[in-house]
């Protein structure tokens, strides 16, 4: 089928839909850590934007608190997630890694927004989605913590503005969120949350919101930009009251190409409508004959249409607190971290899904949930 992205302007050739034979999700259950009270070594548990797994079992798990409730910002936590084919039966912190400032300070308040973490034989790779100037970065750390250089981030991302109009760049709270490795360390994937200015709208009920996935070769000691494709997110799940608001955008992924020979990435989507709570949607993507877009600056043009063909996606779960849409009894939260998780005595690998609970008790919550993927003959 064909999904027209801003009528006139680009026109998108999307190949979707449900594969004869795809992986499965099967649920193995969840955990919810303590509400409220959750610390360690004095400092409270919470704001998990990210999740990766390291070689020895253990997961990192980044807070994306600026400063309000974790000071100094910049924290990972270590954490020992006790899970089997009978699902989560305990989260625990056993250590914390702060991140340090490329002079060798901590992070001031507001000028980190940890979104996501990847573990790599050098340390970590985090992304924030902005600084005190509403830029985002990405940047390599060692396993202490010690930075240890900056990763390019396209000029098309970086905002900029005409008076008081932004007319490129990363909308605010809308950037990095989502990133991952191959097996071999040697390629990094990273997602914007929403469209960039310049690209288009963000979601509502109608329409997706189209973002950019960033391809890095991160194989020699200068990171370089190889490629960026075009994926469109569904529309927000419901539409919201009057005078209230929701969204849908990307949180999170995971590369899966050694897995299973059907899809490259599972791509994590939330949508929180006021009113309709929260939905999250798990998709496979293939990257196939997808456009490279690096040499367009904005999709949305209207002075130069373009053509191009989007990563191709198919639905592999829906968790929604829609009883008539969800696909799995459990209830989600702000689900903002996803890792690949141990494999199970079968050989299948674990996929984690975690939330953010904004330091917001009374609200929301921090709870993990499980699931084994089987893979498609």
């Amino acid at each position: 089928m064909v999904r027209r992205l801003l009528t006139l302007v680009l026109s998108i050739c999307l190949m979707a839909g449900v594969a004869a034979f795809s992986i499965q999700l099967n649920y193995l259950g969840s955990f919810d850590p303590p509400r409220d009270g959750w610390t360690f070594d004095g400092i409270t548990v919470g704001g998990i934007s990210g999740l990766t797994l390291a070689p020895d079992g253990s997961f990192y798990a980044v807070c994306d608190d600026k400063g309000a409730n974790v000071d100094p910002p910049g924290l990972l936590y270590k954490l020992n997630i006790d899970l089997d084919a009978s699902g989560i039966h305990g989260v625990d912190v056993a250590g914390l890694v702060h991140l340090q400032t490329p002079d060798g300070g901590s992070y001031t308040s507001g000028s980190i927004d940890a979104e996501d973490v990847l573990w790599d034989p050098a340390g970590f790779v985090v992304c924030s989605e902005r600084d005190q100037n509403n830029n985002p970065w990405i940047r390599q750390f060692s396993h202490d913590g010690t930075f240890l250089s900056e990763i390019p981030v396209p000029g098309k991302f970086i905002p900029a503005s005409e008076g008081d109009t932004q007319v490129r760049g990363t909308r605010t709270n809308l950037s990095f969120e989502a990133s991952t490795f191959t097996p071999d360390y040697a390629t990094l994937y990273v997602m914007n949350e929403e469209a960039l200015v310049q690209d288009g709208d963000v979601a509502t009920p109608a329409a997706g919101t189209p973002v950019r996935l960033i391809e890095y070769d991160i194989s020699n000691n200068t990171p370089v930009e190889k490629a960026e494709y075009v994926y469109i997110t569904e529309p927000m799940f419901a539409a919201p009251p009057e005078g209230k608001s929701g969204d849908n955008g990307v949180p999170g992924m995971v590369y899966v190409g050694h897995i299973t020979s059907q899809f490259d990435l599972i791509v994590m989507e939330r949508s929180y409508v006021s009113g309709a709570g929260n939905q999250i949607g798990l998709f496979g993507v293939r990257f196939d004959d997808a456009s490279n877009v690096v040499g367009i600056d904005a999709l949305a043009n209207p002075s130069s249409p373009q053509t191009v063909s989007i990563l191709e996606k198919t639905p592999l779960l829906i968790i929604s607190d829609n009883k008539d849409l969800t696909q799995v009894n459990f209830d989600p939260d702000n689900m903002e971290a996803i890792s690949l998780g141990p494999q199970l005595p079968n050989g299948h690998y674990t996929l984690i899904i975690a939330s953010d609970n904004n330091f917001n008790p009374k609200y929301q919550r921090n709870v993990f949930a499980a699931f084994e993927i089987v893979p498609d003959e």
